[in-house]
């Protein structure tokens, strides 16, 4: 049997536990009593996501605290940070997004607190529906921020030959404003600008159509004329001693027509059927005797009389090296090569001294009468 002392002890001891347990309960009841005496509940809506938070404190800025958050700069907080709170208040957040903005080629940065690129482009004022955009209008704009490129309509002429076409368009570059007018080209068409060029508003874009075709054809190659000096001839007189025989030549040739008219013709390959021949004339370096001189004076009989300078101001304008514009009449006279070489002349009747020319007129009109200047062989009389 314990001692009574021991008993004493342990029932000494035993009221200790529900004291503990009395003492804990009490302070359980106090705290909730004061949680209730001080806590409070908001509804926090972030970004139109809405939740509860419990707090303690008496502000916006409580709120936020109690909820792990704060507002920025930029952010839209209702009310305001330091606004007192009611218990079950309505508090909204709106944080703002960095939205790098291209419209139709020009970049800017702006600060938007929409969660949606819709919502965006609403408070930013674009609201044309007929935007071409590079994200769907349903899409989130993280915090991190969202590149958009925009491109808003624009009128474009189309013109293809005699046709005109106007499209309004949000095409990027000339290449899809021609897909959205419906025009189609092929490798030869050209466009008055070029295909990755950026479409402007009221811009003017011209389609030439090109088209090409091959053709053979047969050319002939003109003679060259040699002239050989030749000490037997009195100077003034020719021989010829090989006749020239002009060469032909066959060619393929590339013809362009830009819109239906002619624009170039190029030679892609040329083959020689046969060589032209050149002409070889023998060209008087002998002194003309004085009695032949004498004598070819008097073979231009009557002739000596006439007014040959007034012809030539008429003809050539007193010019001995003159050339019509056809290249076919020359010098003070203005003779063909068929009628210089048919009065004795030889080469180009422009090249003849003046004493030559004015000579082999007079044999002319010997021959032919003044009739061989229609024009101006009147003046011959006067």
């Amino acid at each position: 049997m314990p001692h009574p002392s021991a008993l004493l002890s342990a029932a000494a001891r035993r009221p200790a536990v529900p004291l503990v347990l009395g003492g804990l309960l009490t302070a359980l009841l106090a705290s909730g009593v004061a949680w209730s005496m001080t806590g409070k509940t908001a509804l926090l809506s972030v970004d139109g996501q809405l939740q509860e938070v419990d707090f303690r404190g008496e502000t916006v800025g409580d709120v936020l605290a109690a909820a792990g958050m704060e507002a920025g700069e930029r952010d839209v907080l209702v009310p305001a940070a330091g606004s007192e709170v009611e218990d079950g208040e309505r508090i909204a957040l709106r944080r703002a997004r960095l939205l790098t903005l291209v419209v139709d080629g020009k970049e800017r940065d702006v600060w938007v607190t929409a969660s949606s690129v819709d919502e965006a482009l609403d408070q930013i004022g674009l609201r044309d529906g007929a935007l071409a955009l590079s994200a769907s209008r349903s899409r989130g704009i993280p915090l991190d921020g969202l590149r958009l490129t925009v491109r808003t309509p624009k009128d474009v002429v189309v013109r293809v030959g005699a046709t005109e076409k106007r499209v309004t368009t949000t095409a990027a570059t000339v290449r899809d404003a021609l897909f959205a007018a419906r025009v189609t080209l092929d490798a030869d068409d050209r466009v008055s600008s070029p295909q990755g060029t950026p479409v402007t508003d009221g811009m003017v874009l011209r389609v030439i159509r090109v088209s090409t075709a091959r053709a053979e054809e047969t050319v002939a190659v003109p003679f060259a004329t040699e002239r050989r000096e030749d000490a037997n001839l009195v100077k003034g007189q020719t021989k010829t001693l090989q006749a020239g025989k002009a060469g032909v030549v066959r060619r393929t040739v590339q013809i362009t027509y830009a819109d239906g008219a002619l624009e170039k013709r190029t030679v892609l390959s040329s083959t020689t059927v046969s060589a032209p021949v050149k002409r070889v004339l023998a060209v008087g370096t002998k002194a003309r005797p004085a009695a032949q001189t004498s004598t070819a004076r008097r073979s231009t009989g009557g002739a000596d009389s006439l007014n040959w300078p007034a012809l030539a101001r008429c003809e050539s304008g007193g010019n001995p090296r003159a050339v019509s514009s056809t290249g076919k009449y020359r010098g003070l006279y203005q003779f063909s090569y068929a009628t210089w070489n048919g009065v004795g002349g030889s080469g180009d009747p422009a090249a003849a001294s003046a004493s030559e020319q004015t000579y082999r007129a007079k044999l002319l009109y010997n021959r032919s009468g003044a009739g061989q200047w229609p024009h101006c062989g009147k003046y011959l009389f006067t």
